[in-house]
């Protein structure tokens, strides 16, 4: 009881009293820093959580959580008062902060942070929501490469069928260019494609074979023609080919035979076709067939000496004499000749009146 009551008596005295408030010492400097660093870490794990949480979310314009703002720890003088000490009324509200704001399990209290540390955190993490801007011209980028590859398979591909005769045509007017630079190789080979795909390109055909012939495919030639004259039966123009053909190789009967059709049939060169047949029938001694073809002749184009002085040759091998003196007469008379057929047909003239002069004295 004797040393309670010295306690008791102790406390009561005023002495004692203030011994032990001025006993009563600031907070140590270590208490403040610690406070300060498990604030500053707070702040930092609550701000990466607000973003975090906004990339979770998914929404490009979703706003930023606000900062939250720390409040600034006030430092007490380092003398002592008499007071109650600030400092620990900072302490305690700072205190109560941590205790609202903290996220669960977030912190390690033990494990000591440097301000510094927790500053930076801080500063590498808020530019993460302008990430999401950056992302926005690779999409539209590619939206309009899609939009390209749609409108790219969307065109339409249209196909246009060539007739055999424009394929010849076309195959016609390539062998021409090479032609008339002197490539007849590919100028044979074009004329060959415009044949088949046209037996009936008269001019195709007549061209092919006039090369082949001066390339001395004589055989290869004639089958081009006589091929063309089976497709065109009334091509004068490939008979005549032919035709000549023939006489140059000494093959005049052949020739003959080619043109032994009926000129009404012919589909053009009349003139040409009847005069070769009747010149080759007259060599060949087939005077009735030449004096048929020559009266013909004479009948087209009476004007020309030519055909009158072939009548009159004819006529008179035929035995028509008095047929044969009147061609000399209009072979004389319608010129276009030379001097020396002018001739010969005055001298047959001159035969014949003396034949018929001898006949009449006879009698």
């Amino acid at each position: 009881m004797s040393e309670l009551n010295r306690m008791l008596s102790d406390l009561s005295s005023q002495q004692n009293s203030e011994k032990r408030l001025a006993v009563a010492s600031i907070p140590s400097v270590w208490g403040f820093r610690f406070a300060r660093v498990v604030l500053a870490l707070v702040a930092t794990l609550v701000g990466a959580t607000g973003i975090s949480w906004a990339l979770s979310s998914g929404s490009e314009k979703a706003p930023l959580t606000p900062p939250t703002l720390i409040p600034e720890p006030v430092f007490a003088d380092s003398t002592p008062k008499a007071a109650p000490s600030p400092t620990q009324k900072v302490v305690k509200s700072e205190v109560s902060y941590v205790a609202k704001h903290s996220v669960p399990k977030a912190v390690d209290v033990e494990q000591p942070v440097s301000l510094a540390k927790a500053e930076n955190t801080v500063i590498t993490k808020v530019p993460e929501p302008v990430l999401m801007a950056k992302v926005e011209p690779v999409k539209a980028a590619r939206v309009l490469d899609s939009i390209e590859v749609e409108q790219e398979a969307s065109l339409s591909v249209e196909t246009i069928e060539l007739t055999g005769e424009q394929l010849a045509d076309i195959a016609y007017e390539k062998a021409q260019k090479r032609a008339q630079v002197g490539d007849t190789q590919k100028a044979i080979a074009f004329l060959r494609d415009a044949v088949k795909y046209n037996s009936s390109h008269i001019a195709a055909t007549n061209q092919l074979a006039g090369l082949l012939y001066g390339r001395s495919q004589l055989r290869d030639a004639e089958n081009v023609l006589r091929k063309g004259i089976s497709a065109n039966p009334n091509s004068a123009t490939l008979k005549l080919t032919l035709a000549r053909m023939y006489q140059q190789n000494g093959s005049e009967e052949s020739a003959l035979n080619v043109l032994s059709s009926s000129v009404n049939l012919l589909d053009g060169e009349q003139v040409r076709f009847v005069s070769m047949r009747a010149a080759l029938a007259q060599k060949l001694g087939k005077n009735l067939e030449a004096k048929q073809s020559y009266q013909w002749l004479t009948e087209q184009e009476p004007m020309d000496g030519r055909w009158w002085l072939g009548l009159g040759v004819s006529a008179e091998k035929t035995g028509a004499n008095a047929e044969a003196e009147k061609a000399y007469g209009k072979a004389v008379q319608s010129g276009g000749l030379s001097n020396q057929s002018v001739n010969f047909a005055r001298q047959r003239l001159v035969y014949l009146e003396n034949l018929k002069q001898g006949a009449t004295d006879g009698r």
